[in-house]
């Protein structure tokens, strides 16, 4: 717009004066377009291309890519640390081979792959949106396939897997508990972790039957004390006489969804079992700026999902019977 530049002359003294700088909105581009190399480098196979080092002229001719574009996002991704340049060859950083090597038990891939399928279905049309209201969002069904599964377990080993698993280690109610609800529990981590943390307890993971009959099969398959329960835990039957049901970033809806699957959570527990419930929670903007980031996601697809303060959550608990034992940040 041709009046910025004249609002630009007219205010020059002032603007060559100024110590206001903005590389800060500037390193959220770069940000963005390290994101957009990690995830083509993953696509096309750079990372596993590179597992014995090689120059870029030959990593494009193994993987069949242009060689001048492969050696500027070989270039690219030495600059943000992910590569390291030994003459003309590259190799894996230690960062890289940690979550980018495939055989890694750290390996983020399919994670930064879902961020990409999300960007490109929600946050490109935020501006939509924005003028027309909520797009049309995929079905459960469509979204929480095998593949989601796997790019959640990448995410929960990434910290959220440990930080929880303490936590639940200073609760003596957890090695006293025999029988519990892994709700959607989707890849199975949490509940082979409850499983090996208290050799007592038996773990009933419910998801989605594709979910069960993917990614949770092969996780427990060799597990005596997990079993699978397959539905829809929105009208399907829970199961019953639970010390706890753990309940992991599955209770993002709004309040007339949610009464009633809280309510079917409290009949199936014990009188005196737990509800554990692990969830992004927005109580300041500023700290919680990925909660309050996730709770707009929401609102672009028109899930109806929302990401309440913990307050409000408490509330919504209490009304449905529960009492608060503990809220813990991790």
């Amino acid at each position: 717009k041709l009046h910025m530049l004249e609002n630009i002359k007219q205010n020059f003294e002032q603007v060559l004066e100024s110590d206001k700088d903005s590389r800060d909105l500037r390193s959220l581009s770069i940000s963005l377009d390290t994101f957009y190399a990690l995830s083509s480098a993953l696509e096309v196979g750079i990372f596993q291309g590179l597992m014995q080092p090689k120059s870029s002229s030959e990593l494009a001719e193994e993987l069949g890519l242009h060689a001048e574009i492969t050696d500027k996002l070989c270039k690219a991704l030495a600059s943000r640390g992910y590569l390291y340049r030994e003459g003309s060859s590259y190799a894996l950083s230690d960062q890289a081979r940690t979550f980018f090597k495939e055989s890694s038990p750290f390996y983020q891939g399919s994670l930064i792959k879902l961020m990409q399928r999300t960007r490109a279905q929600r946050w490109s049309s935020l501006s939509q949106a924005l003028k027309e209201g909520p797009i049309v969002a995929p079905s459960a069904p469509q979204v929480f396939d095998e593949f989601f599964a796997l790019a959640m377990a990448e995410g929960a080993i990434g910290g959220s897997l440990q930080r929880t698993i303490r936590a639940l280690k200073r609760m003596p109610q957890f090695y006293e508990a025999r029988r519990c609800l892994d709700l959607g529990g989707s890849h199975g981590l949490y509940s082979l972790a409850f499983a090996r943390s208290n050799p007592d307890l038996e773990v009933v993971i419910f998801d989605l039957p594709k979910v069960i009959d993917g990614a949770a099969k092969r996780v427990v398959s060799d597990s005596e004390r997990i079993v699978t329960m397959a539905g829809d835990f929105n009208r399907d039957d829970l199961g019953k006489d639970y010390d706890f049901v753990f309940a992991s970033d599955v209770l993002y809806r709004n309040e007339e969804s949610l009464r009633p699957l809280l309510a079917r959570i409290r009949k199936s527990l014990k009188p005196d079992g737990l509800l554990i419930s692990k969830h992004y929670h927005i109580d300041d903007l500023v700290r919680d700026s990925s909660a309050v980031l996730f709770d707009l996601m929401f609102s672009i697809s028109g899930t109806g999902g929302v990401v309440y303060s913990s307050a409000d959550f408490c509330r919504l608990l209490v009304s449905a019977g529960f009492s608060i034992v503990q809220v813990e940040d991790i």
